[in-house]
C-alpha cells in the first residue's frame, strides 16, 4: 500500500517500524518521501542558554535534606 502524500503520521519516527513491518509503509515510499524533504540547511536561530546557578544551589540543598 502505497503512502498517501498528506499522511504525515506514517512517516513518524515513533511508528516507522511498526507501519513497515504491518506492511502499511514501504521503505521505498519511505524514502521518497525523506528526498521530498525541503532542504532547511541554515534555517535555523542560535539559541544560548545560560545556567542559573541559584537553581543548582537549591536543588543541592533540597537533595540533603
Amino acid at each position: 500500500m502505497a503512502a498517501k502524500k498528506n499522511d504525515e503520521k506514517l512517516f513518524d519516527l515513533r511508528t516507522l517500524d511498526a507501519f513497515q513491518s504491518r506492511g502499511v509503509l514501504k521503505p521505498a515510499d519511505y524514502e521518497k518521501y525523506l528526498k521530498s524533504l525541503p532542504d532547511e540547511e541554515g534555517n535555523y536561530d542560535t539559541v544560548l542558554i545560560e545556567e542559573d546557578d541559584d537553581l543548582e544551589d537549591e536543588e543541592a540543598e533540597g537533595s540533603e535534606e
